[in-house]
């Protein structure tokens, strides 16, 4: 495995010929936006913290003879709060700018992206490959929302050469992360490749699966750290698959996009050394993500390892208020499952699907850049 810290697509910064080229006054919004929401989270965020402790909690106290118990309890004191009222309102008009004005940036160059992306696709020497499958069907609580507000969501996909889901998604993914404080070069995949390099030093894993792989901007690093593996990267959204294989085209390096759920993938048992996802679980129901973990303890050969990276998480030691705070994605979000994984206890789950207890690992990491930190949970089988 190559260090980490060498992997040149480790970053979320990194350039390629899919990236959206902004013109002048599109970027100025996009920096705009962007201010506003570090104002939101940096000047009005933490007075949430303050106003519940010093105020909404002791009111729910002298009423209840206790302190809130449940996110309900929080919920039901901290909604009559003004500041809250105000970082909720103001967070929810900013997620929609930061996507109204992502759509603007990209549609001016939507022509050239998409005759990048043909051009990469139809070149007789590929090096990776791309396979839809239009009998995939989109999970009914995925295909009827905007997820995290995106426009078209996950399911966005006018067929032919359209990539605009894959283009939105990594557009704005990168916009909202540096406004919630994630550092412009950090990398999800470097985070967990980390991880991975710490807890099995001598792996080198031949065949590897990137589940719930979106745009591809982590797959693609997996190829680049284990240059002899062959690389999958499957996902629900068929728009999502054909940025993802034009992206990793784009850069040179061969990965295998199939569109798939990963649910129950149609790869045989003991197919992969490695598994991986970035941010799946919080976007699946608590029954997918059982089937999924049981999947993973599946495609695994013996002796292989399993990996998945995600937001903040319950098992991570998170406070009854921190849940509180991140449920806000669940109301007013368009997350429907967030609420689900904060609630689920990784290392059980993870012992449920197969794995035995003392393979099972759950631990905080931290991001490549900016504070704060990464939940990851996994196992070897």
């Amino acid at each position: 495995m190559k260090r980490v810290d060498e992997l040149r697509t480790a970053d979320r910064a990194f350039a390629h010929d899919l990236m959206v080229r902004a013109q002048h006054d599109d970027a100025a919004r996009e920096r705009y936006v962007l201010g506003l929401k570090r104002e939101i989270a940096r000047d009005l965020g933490p007075g949430n913290r303050t106003v519940y402790e010093r105020r909404a909690k002791q009111a729910f106290h002298r009423t209840k003879g206790r302190t809130p118990e449940t996110l309900s309890e929080v919920r039901g004191v901290m909604q009559r709060e003004g500041v809250h009222q105000m970082w909720s309102a103001l967070s929810r008009s900013a997620q929609e700018m930061m996507w109204e004005s992502v759509q603007t940036t990209i549609g001016r160059d939507l022509a050239r992206l998409e005759s990048t992306a043909r051009r990469l696709r139809q070149r007789n020497r590929k090096l990776g490959s791309l396979m839809l499958d239009p009998m995939v069907r989109m999970p009914a609580y995925v295909g009827k929302i905007d997820i995290h507000l995106q426009p078209g969501g996950y399911e966005l996909d006018e067929g032919g050469d359209d990539i605009l889901a894959g283009a939105l998604y990594e557009r704005g993914g990168g916009l909202y992360s540096r406004g919630v404080g994630i550092g412009g070069h950090d990398s999800k995949a470097g985070a967990l490749l980390a991880v991975i390099a710490e807890r099995y030093p001598d792996f080198e894993p031949k065949r590897i699966i990137d589940l719930g792989c979106s745009a591809g901007g982590a797959t693609v690093s997996y190829a680049e750290a284990f240059p002899g593996a062959k690389v999958y990267g499957i996902d629900i959204g068929a728009g999502m698959l054909r940025y993802a294989h034009a992206r990793a085209e784009s850069i040179g390096l061969a990965v295998h996009f199939e569109q798939m759920n990963a649910c129950k993938t149609r790869f045989a048992e003991g197919d992969f050394d490695l598994v991986v996802s970035h941010n799946l679980f919080h976007e699946v129901s608590a029954t997918e993500a059982r089937a999924i973990l049981r999947e993973c303890h599946r495609l695994l050969s013996p002796g292989g390892v399993v990996a998945h990276l995600d937001v903040p998480a319950r098992g991570g030691d998170m406070s009854l208020f921190e849940r509180f705070i991140a449920d806000y994605q669940t109301l007013y979000n368009a997350e429907p499952c967030w609420r689900a994984y904060l609630d689920m206890d990784h290392r059980a789950e993870l012992i449920r699907a197969g794995f035995a207890g003392t393979n099972v690992f759950a631990l905080k990491q931290a991001k490549m850049d900016g504070p704060g930190a990464w939940w990851v949970f996994g196992a070897r089988k």
